[in-house]
């Protein structure tokens, strides 16, 4: 076996590797919250099973596209300009029947060398208007609210390796990762503590790498060949930015330089998110309208039809539903703070609204009661 297909196996196995270590670390974190809190076990309990089936679902149509990607990728996607192939395991040993004869290990080392995964899986996942009104759902979120979040309740509760959570979800699952954080909350919930009631601010490197990652969402379903991998790399890189150095938050007695109000952050990603969505809906229904009715039923159909229609948009499909369970469940178990409204509202919003408006346009409208307004910690600072 030479030095490129060694050095590419070697990268196949260090990817699940990291995966493990990360794993590890934030497990490890995990122990050591718990060790020095009293545990809700009933809503850690929910949290860790959520992760578990998070992870297996996702990841059994992961498994399905790098061994057996039998499903024929969809006509649109053949006919645009990515052009992508099939490079399952099997797919690539139909096209070079002489390699049976080598080694297992030769096998698999020649497909990760001469295929391209990473790329093929999202090209399938953003190509087609209804495979990206899927996918652009987990990236409105990632990209948003979900970063703001991380950094935001990250600060507040004292939580580790927060960049941790962010590798997990780019290359396991957002919904796995999620979890996870939640779980890390739970148990960070469970210790009382002295609360500031003063909104937090998002430092500059916050809400601009929010803000950029955003605009790379939404050029993703119109970039080109050569324009496409640049561009989610940047969208990926970008998420990072908050999360590692220094706290991208700061306390609203003494806020950093153009610094941003945590809720007008929050107001600018769901406007972002809400605009990104309406576009791939609206594309959704141009391509629908030219085949068939536009009817409820017939959209409904036609969704339910792409989320099974290769096991790469099975695997982000189920990511952007198991994510939005994750969260509605997280707001209905979460510490309530002051001046929140009633979580039941709060639900019953997020059922209604997050099948027609996505998960990444309804998380922010409801997290925005985190932060308190400042006229009541005013009133209640003088109060005391």
């Amino acid at each position: 076996m030479n030095l490129h297909l060694t050095l590419a196996l070697g990268v196949f196995s260090s990817y699940f590797l990291t995966i493990v270590c990360l794993l590890g670390l934030i497990s490890k974190d995990l122990y050591s919250y718990g060790t020095s809190h009293s545990i809700s076990k009933s809503k850690a309990s929910i949290f860790l099973a959520l992760t578990v089936a998070s992870f297996a679902h996702t990841w059994f149509y992961m498994f399905k596209y790098m061994a057996v990607s039998d499903h024929a990728i969809p006509e649109m996607i053949a006919r645009s300009n990515h052009s992508p192939r099939q490079w399952s395991f099997a797919n690539y040993e139909q096209s070079l029947p002489d390699i049976a004869s080598e080694s297992l290990a030769y096998r698999v080392a020649s497909w990760l060398y001469n295929t391209s995964l990473f790329e093929e899986a999202w090209y399938i996942v953003c190509s087609h208007p209804f495979n990206w009104w899927w996918s652009e759902q987990l990236c409105t979120f990632t990209a948003g609210v979900w970063t703001a979040f991380i950094a935001i309740e990250g600060k507040r509760y004292n939580i580790k390796h927060l960049w941790a959570y962010m590798l997990l979800g780019q290359i396991v699952a957002i919904s796995v990762a999620s979890n996870l954080f939640y779980l890390s909350l739970v148990i960070a919930q469970s210790s009382p503590r002295n609360e500031s009631i003063h909104s937090p601010r998002a430092n500059a490197r916050l809400w601009t790498s929010v803000l950029l990652s955003l605009v790379t969402v939404a050029l993703s379903s119109s970039t080109s060949r050569h324009t496409f991998l640049p561009n989610l790399l940047l969208m990926h890189t970008l998420l990072f930015v908050p999360l590692v150095g220094p706290s991208s938050t700061s306390p609203e007695q003494s806020p950093a330089s153009y610094s941003m109000d945590i809720r007008n952050l929050f107001q600018l990603v769901q406007l972002a998110a809400a605009a990104i969505h309406i576009r791939s809906a609206l594309a959704s229904l141009s391509l629908l309208k030219q085949s068939s009715s536009t009817s409820s039923s017939d959209i409904v159909s036609a969704a339910w039809n792409t989320l099974f229609s290769h096991p790469a948009q099975s695997s982000i499909g189920w990511d952007v539903i198991w994510t939005t369970i994750s969260f509605i469940i997280w707001i209905l178990v979460k510490h309530s703070r002051p001046m929140e409204g009633p979580k039941s509202a709060s639900v019953l919003y997020l059922l209604l609204a997050t099948p027609v408006s996505s998960i990444g346009v309804t998380a922010p409208y409801v997290l925005r009661p985190i932060t308190e307004p400042q006229n009541f910690a005013d009133d209640k600072d003088k109060s005391e």
